[in-house]
């Protein structure tokens, strides 16, 4: 089966819904602002259609994170700095390091199996290495792949490329990428000719185009060497 495992972090390890939500939350109060429920709604549709764009190389990771506050406060009649606006909740969002169910034992289970462990996420540099350290997981792996830091975003091939040279010993074909994106994971480790792991909620739509399909990360010990 597997030995190498290839993990997104948001939704995959982390609850990233929960520390989006509260980041959001605080980064409002900041200024003053009341906070209302469509606020969030709002800013989420418009941040997820952003790193759509990003994924799909038509915008670059600053225009992202530099713009998507300013856009959003512009909607509600406000002109604020989004460069100031995402530094805030940057830190805000850093704050959030809930792990989703049996995340922790599942990696623990995996390294005592001698399994090699290595967070591949789109995403912040800084912010995800602090969100894991405090979750308590970040000495559990053997490497971290952040895009930040490889210059290029799942589903880029050139994304895994970066994580198959700098993973000693590596083979393809006991490599997997494991995560809760269809257009960033799976169909990144397709791109990348590596078997996928999706993990979506019970009952979910079959993911075809997924190797396999699971609602808890316990179940990645059965595809374990």
């Amino acid at each position: 089966m597997y030995q190498f495992f290839l993990l997104d972090i948001d939704n995959t390890l982390l609850d990233f819904d929960a520390a989006e939500k509260r980041g959001f939350e605080k980064l409002i109060e900041s200024y003053g602002i009341e906070y209302r429920s469509r606020m969030l709604e709002e800013y989420k549709k418009l941040n997820r259609d952003l790193w759509d764009l990003l994924e799909q190389e038509k915008i670059s990771r600053d225009e992202l994170l530099n713009t998507r506050f300013t856009r959003l406060f512009d909607s509600f009649g406000l002109e604020i700095n989004g460069a100031e606006a995402e530094s805030r909740y940057r830190f805000h969002l850093g704050e959030g390091a809930d792990l989703l169910p049996n995340t922790k034992e599942t990696l623990l289970h995996l390294k005592q199996k001698g399994e090699k462990l290595y967070p591949a996420s789109n995403g912040v540099y800084h912010t995800q290495i602090q969100r894991l350290k405090k979750a308590g997981i970040y000495d559990l792996f053997d490497g971290m792949f952040i895009s930040e830091k490889i210059g290029y975003e799942k589903p880029s091939p050139f994304f895994f490329e970066h994580c198959f040279h700098h993973i000693p010993d590596f083979s393809k074909e006991k490599t997997i990428m494991v995560g809760d994106s269809l257009t960033s994971d799976i169909q990144g480790a397709i791109n990348a000719g590596i078997d996928s792991c999706l993990i979506s909620p019970p009952k979910a739509p079959a993911a075809p185009k997924a190797t396999y399909q699971i609602t808890d990360l316990s179940e990645l010990i059965d595809l374990s060497l």
